[in-house]
């Protein structure tokens, strides 16, 4: 009993870690993204909404962004390209779809 203890909790902190993992490498990302996708990583990042594509999720980000008048129209679409490879390590995704 005592040993299957001690696999669960191991397991968990080993699950912990990847978890952690990930915002780490994300941050790291986000740390070399230009002024404008650092303002639409920060604005999707700080919304987490697991059951929308990520696709969705910026896309609802940047027209916010837009029309608060925070980021130009014709800068959104670079920034957002760019800023999605770190969100992409942030949410562990690897598929078209995520």
């Amino acid at each position: 009993m005592k040993q299957g203890i001690r696999w669960i909790t191991l397991f968990c902190c080993i699950i912990g870690q990847g978890a952690h993992a990930d915002n780490v490498a994300a941050t790291r990302c986000a740390a070399t993204l230009q002024p404008h996708a650092r303002l639409v990583f920060d604005a999707v990042a700080g919304s987490a909404h697991p059951e929308l594509s990520l696709r969705s999720l910026i896309e609802a980000r940047v027209r916010e962004l837009i029309f608060s008048d925070r980021l130009m129209m014709n800068a959104a679409r670079p920034a957002a390209e760019e800023a999605s490879l770190c969100l992409r390590i942030s949410r562990n995704c690897i598929a078209d779809n995520c």
